[in-house]
């Protein structure tokens, strides 16, 4: 059944208001000082978090109010991509992926080369843009040089403080995690100073613009989970379904919101203190017109230990310590089937 169908039962991706987890302080995130906001009730901070807490045990997707993130500054980032994405596919590919060690850069609908788990007998009939962080003062292979138009800085200068914003906001989400499954408030912050995050901006093309001369079907993007820890997404459109309570559900855009899901990392990490939270399956379907989507990947640093403090840490003595994973950065390695070798591989 399509999940376009389902719009009656939206009402079960809930929405949560970020206010009480994105105080003054937070947005300094000086998680050296004392966390605790004198600006937000206790009830809204112990609101904000049940509701996290129970959208991770029960969808694993929800909405997300007050998040920090302006109308103006999402509108901006909108509208530049929308501007770049209209251009000849010779243009855009001036700044063609394949010239990034990192795949950064444009990936065009005929390279297929996008970061969706392919579906046999589908093609992906969408084009992305990717930026991700640039400096950090460790070893990390997965800090780097962006690609950027040359000749203007327009689409540099919109879309560069959406991305700053959005982390902003996904690091109240991670306090709230935390808070969430009973670790320090403060756990997950203190693995999100250099963050492993990615931007990937994407147009979904409409139906009648994919090619028609092939055998292969065109997907958007086949059912999937995300391999790493959060990611935020904004959409202009419909097309986005989730796999919940055994059907597919459509998650529509929401003005002034961002869509919310956990990936396999959180899902992984939170078992090791005896919670089960849900990387859930999801997938996007084209249209009768174009969908445009910027989605942000946020990820731990590449160093970040994923060990859950002993006091913290449940019963399964496996699950206590990382194992075979010795930080956050080689887990996604592994998951991207990627190597990073080096001294103390």
């Amino acid at each position: 059944m399509s999940g376009h169908a389902l719009l009656d039962r939206v009402s079960e991706i809930p929405t949560v208001s970020l206010s009480a987890l994105l105080d003054p302080g937070s947005l300094e995130m000086d998680v050296d000082a004392s966390s605790e906001s004198s600006s937000s009730s206790t009830n809204l901070l112990y609101e904000a978090v049940a509701s996290i807490r129970h959208a991770c045990l029960t969808v694993g997707f929800f909405y997300i109010k007050d998040h920090g993130v302006s109308d103006a500054v999402m509108q901006n980032a909108f509208d530049a991509i929308k501007k770049f994405f209209a251009q000849p596919t010779e243009e855009k590919r001036r700044l063609d992926a394949t010239q990034s060690p990192l795949y950064r850069g444009y990936n065009a609908i005929e390279d297929g080369k996008h970061n969706c788990k392919r579906t046999e007998g589908y093609r992906d009939a969408k084009e992305s843009f990717v930026i991700g962080m640039t400096e950090q003062h460790g070893s990390s292979p997965m800090h780097g040089a962006n690609q950027w138009p040359e000749e203007n800085d327009e689409l540099k200068s919109a879309i560069e403080p959406y991305f700053e914003a959005v982390r902003k906001s996904a690091r109240a989400v991670a306090r709230g995690l935390a808070m969430a499954i009973d670790l320090p408030e403060n756990y997950f912050l203190e693995r999100l100073r250099e963050p492993v995050a990615q931007m990937v901006m994407l147009r979904y093309q409409a139906l009648h613009e994919v090619a028609t001369n092939s055998e292969d079907k065109w997907l958007g993007c086949g059912p999937h989970t995300d391999c790493g820890f959060l990611t935020l997404l904004a959409q202009d459109s419909q097309g986005l379904d989730v796999f919940t309570g055994g059907e597919w559900v459509c998650a529509p855009s929401k003005p002034g919101h961002l869509l919310v899901n956990l990936g396999d990392m959180a899902a992984y990490w939170s078992e090791k203190a005896s919670v089960k939270l849900k990387s859930t399956l999801h997938r996007v379907t084209n249209g009768s017109h174009a969908r445009h989507s910027l989605v942000v990947f946020m990820n731990p640093d590449f160093e970040a230990s994923m060990d859950i403090p002993d006091e913290h840490a449940g019963d399964s003595v496996e699950r206590k310590s990382s194992g075979e994973y010795r930080s956050a950065g080689h887990y996604l390695l592994s998951r991207l089937g990627l190597m990073w070798l080096d001294d103390k591989s």
